[in-house]
Formats: structure tokens, sequence, C-alpha cells
């Protein structure tokens, strides 16, 4: 399924690509399904501080139903990411 996000969840993915281009040089380009599906995965796996408070905004940021394809894709639950990022 593709994913369509709204104006602020994008721009809290473009700021998420931002900060994982700086911290590992691999740009993503949000244009590219495949690409965006990445960066959500890496996200979701990475143990940066950083990473994990914009993952958190973004996921904070999409409507019920996106969230519920990116738990699929990723195998975790919102919840669980939420626990993880708290500590």
């Amino acid at each position: 399924m593709k994913l369509v996000f709204s104006q602020n969840s994008i721009f809290h993915l473009y700021r998420l690509s931002v900060i994982v281009a700086s911290k590992t040089g691999k740009k993503y380009r949000l244009s590219n399904e495949q690409e965006l599906n990445s960066l959500i995965r890496y996200c979701n796996r990475s143990e940066s501080t950083d990473i994990a408070r914009q993952y958190d905004t973004f996921l904070h940021s999409v409507e019920p139903e996106i969230l519920t394809e990116i738990e699929k894709m990723t195998g975790l639950l919102f919840q669980e990411v939420r626990l993880r990022l708290v500590g």
C-alpha cells in the first residue's frame, strides 16, 4: 500500500531524513516509495536518541490508518516504540 502523508507528517519525515543523512551520509528520496519505506524501517531500528525523538514526533503526526500500515511494515506496535523511546 502506498503511504499518503499529511503536510505535517511530510515536514517531520523530511526533518527525519536530514538527521539520518547527517549521521549516516545516506540520503533518502522521499518521493521514492522504496527509499521512504527504507528510511522508516531504518529509523524504527535506530538506537540514536536524535533519530528516535524525531521518529516519535513523526509517528505522532501520522493519521491512524497510516500508523497501522507503518506498524505492519515494521512489525512493531506504536506503543512499543514509545516504550523504547521513554526508556
